[in-house]
Parts: structure tokens; sequence; C-alpha cells
């Protein structure tokens, strides 16, 4: 499995904008037969987190790649991503690798807000993280991006166990928190005569 995100970093005052924009290349999405991916926008958190972020999982890279090529030939698809291009600081897309049993909130633990945690360290201590977070719903950074977390862990409201922060604050080099709330679960639209 391949989990593919999209890190938008909006110029000041534009966040709203950018998330707008990331809905309406979701809504475009769909039209062409494509999932829409999930959508979540910044509530709390640090600099070094991008405003909003869109995730897709893909069983592999031949359809991440046949995904990122149906988009390439689609005029609509590009002149939406002009548009966001004037409304961003910074762009990254990260592929990640799932760790342990799950690498997302389980079916059934949707909820309107969610907690991201963002794991930075070196390739030294990234085996004791990775044995430390193989419990969680966890990724861990496998290329495309600069400056990114090598894992991230995603909870519901009560966050992680503070047991495993404790456990991580020896290897990691930093973790950093953040709050974000769910603008497009990536559910299809329904059929415009509904």
């Amino acid at each position: 499995m391949i989990i593919s995100y999209n890190f938008y970093y909006a110029r000041p005052g534009h966040a709203g904008a950018v998330l707008q924009q990331r809905i309406l290349a979701s809504d475009l999405r769909a039209r062409l037969g494509l999932p829409r991916g999930r959508i979540i926008s910044k509530i709390e958190g640090g600099d070094d987190w991008p405003d909003v972020i869109w995730r897709l999982d893909f069983a592999g890279m031949a359809e991440q790649d046949a995904d990122m090529k149906a988009r390439a030939a689609s005029p609509e698809f590009e002149a939406v991503r002009q548009g966001m291009r004037r409304l961003y600081r910074r762009f990254e897309r990260p592929l990640y690798a799932p760790l342990g049993r799950h690498a997302r909130l389980q079916d059934g633990q949707a909820s309107p807000s969610l907690l991201l945690y963002g794991v930075y360290c070196d390739a030294a201590a990234g085996a004791a993280v990775r044995a430390a977070l193989n419990v969680v719903p966890a990724v861990e950074f496998s290329s495309g991006a600069t400056d990114v977390p090598r894992f991230l862990c995603e909870t519901g409201a009560a966050g992680l166990p503070q047991e495993l922060l404790q456990n991580l604050g020896g290897p990691a080099a930093r973790i950093e928190r953040s709050v974000w709330r769910v603008a497009d679960q990536g559910e299809e639209l329904p059929p415009a005569d509904q």
C-alpha cells in the first residue's frame, strides 16, 4: 500500500482559499471517475505543519501512477492546479507506507476532527520509533518530499497514550502535535438527480 499526501502551505491569509481549491480539485476528481481522497484543514499546530492536507491510499505505485496520468490528461484539472499554485507558498507530495496493522483510524471511528503527530527522527532512531508506533495508526515516510515528518500518527481526540509519547521522547528528535478538521471524508458525491 502507498499512502499519498499533498501538503499545502498557504500564503498568508489564503488558508481558506487553499481549502476551497482542494475541495474543487476533489470534486473534479470524482467527475473524472477518480477517488476524491480525504481533505483535512489545520485547526491548531505549528508553522511546520501544512494548512491543508489531502490523502489517498493506493494499492501500489502502479495505481498511484495511473491516477497521476489521468489527472495530467485533463486540461480542467491542470487549470485547477494552476489556481492552487497561486494560493500556496509551499507544496509537498510525500509518499508514506503503513506501519503495523493499520495506518488510519478504523471504520466507525470517523470524527469531525482528529489529531496528527509528526515524529521527526534520524535514520538511526527509525527502528526504535517504528517498533513503538506499531500499535497505533501510523505511516512511515518513503519518498517525495523534504523536511516532512518521518512518521505520521493519526488519532481521535484522546491522542496518543502518554506512555507511548514518553517512549518516543528518547529516540525521536522531535514530536509535533496538530489538530485538524475533516473537511471532506472522501465519500463520492450523490448523483446530480438526487
